[in-house]
């Protein structure tokens, strides 16, 4: 069984957040640890698609929903990274956060790694990576008895990053250069998945399921998609993008589930993988810049990724600064299926929750919403 400590940062149920996979990543992790395939030894939530106070919240109403009391511990703020994002910053600033608490998440996930066996704990990051630096700042030996980071993010193809290494550029950079065992799951990957409107249908359709309340953000991600990212998705990547990226059909790509399989069962979900080298050198203005990541895709794939993994390869490839482990073909179809199936196999704890309000609990801060909202969204188009 594989214990997985679980960092992220959840928005599905907040109304200005901009993403809902964090939320699904969380429900087929309960689904698959309900079918005993791994067992959550902690979570903890950053910063990212919104503010620590939303996704702190989200969290704690994602979590209870899915019937499960465990402690849930709040680390790193926007201010505790750099945001890339200037309108982001401005209504930030305007309505104020909770103070983050990287060290707090960095403590947890260390006493959890330390009262584990060594290299028995994988540390599974979908959103910006500063708990994760924190964590390895705070005690770099720690890098020695983690079984592994599988982290969401970055690109393999030298173009811009996803948001969660664009929030926080240092921090990955920081895991880069750590020497820990770190699977990468990029871009290029992610976005040969897409979980279109009829999936979403689906799952709104499963009996008492906890996902059901997620169904009006799943639906507002499925066709809003199509005309902020899917299609500069699909021209960035056009040999492997999916189809339903391709036609313009109501989909969005399930990011921080493809990551959880690439964790759980890389053998499965995935037809290719690399040893990749990777640099995200400073900036010479500071952070962040142009929020690109280099990258040396090596000339050995790895045939057998499950005998890597469990192999010496894998022991001896986390020592060298950079060096992480990626896959590059994704089977879609695979992976949507099991999204779909796992989605309807964690039941409600209760009624449906009400939407979080995010980053618009008063007037003063709608009014900046507003103003700030059609910038944003701009500035994250240009991501793309």
């Amino acid at each position: 069984m594989l214990d997985v400590w679980l960092d992220f940062d959840p928005a599905g149920f907040v109304a200005t957040g901009l993403d809902v996979d964090d939320d699904l990543a969380y429900l087929c992790a309960r689904a698959l640890e309900r079918r005993g395939d791994l067992r959550l030894v902690g979570v903890s939530v950053v910063a990212g698609n919104a503010a620590l106070r939303d996704t702190v919240a989200d969290a704690e109403v994602l979590l209870r929903h899915a019937g499960d009391d465990a402690p849930i511990v709040a680390g790193a703020s926007w201010d505790d990274m750099r945001v890339a994002w200037p309108s982001m910053r401005r209504l930030h600033a305007l309505r104020g956060d909770v103070a983050g608490a990287a060290g707090a998440a960095a403590r947890a996930m260390r006493r959890a790694v330390r009262a584990a066996e060594p290299r028995t704990v994988t540390i599974l990051a979908l959103g910006p990576l500063t708990n994760v630096a924190a964590l390895l700042a705070l005690d770099p030996s720690v890098a020695r008895r983690l079984r592994r980071v599988v982290a969401m993010g970055g690109a393999l193809d030298g173009g811009p990053l996803d948001l969660n290494w664009m929030s926080d550029r240092a921090a990955a950079r920081a895991l880069l250069a750590a020497g820990v065992p770190t699977t990468v799951v990029p871009l290029d990957a992610c976005a040969q998945a897409a979980f279109a409107a009829a999936d979403v249908a689906a799952v709104a359709a499963c009996p008492g399921a906890a996902a059901r309340a997620l169904a009006p953000k799943m639906r507002l991600q499925a066709y809003a998609m199509p005309l902020l990212v899917n299609g500069r998705l699909a021209r960035r990547f056009p040999d492997t993008a999916h189809a339903a990226l391709l036609d313009g059909a109501a989909a969005f790509v399930p990011w921080d589930v493809v990551a959880l399989f690439a964790a759980t069962d890389p053998a499965s979900y995935f037809d290719e993988w690399r040893e990749v080298a990777l640099a995200a050198p400073p900036c010479d203005g500071g952070e962040p810049c142009d929020g690109t990541v280099s990258a040396l895709v090596a000339a050995r794939p790895v045939a057998n990724v499950t005998a890597w993994l469990e192999g010496d390869d894998a022991r001896a490839f986390g020592v060298g600064s950079g060096l992480a482990l990626a896959p590059t073909r994704l089977r879609a179809g695979a992976v949507v299926a099991s999204m779909r199936a796992l989605l309807c196999e964690v039941p409600a704890a209760g009624p449906v929750p009400r939407v979080l309000p995010g980053a618009a609990p008063h007037a003063a801060a709608a009014v900046a919403a507003a103003v700030a909202a059609p910038l944003l969204l701009r500035r994250w188009w240009r991501l793309i």
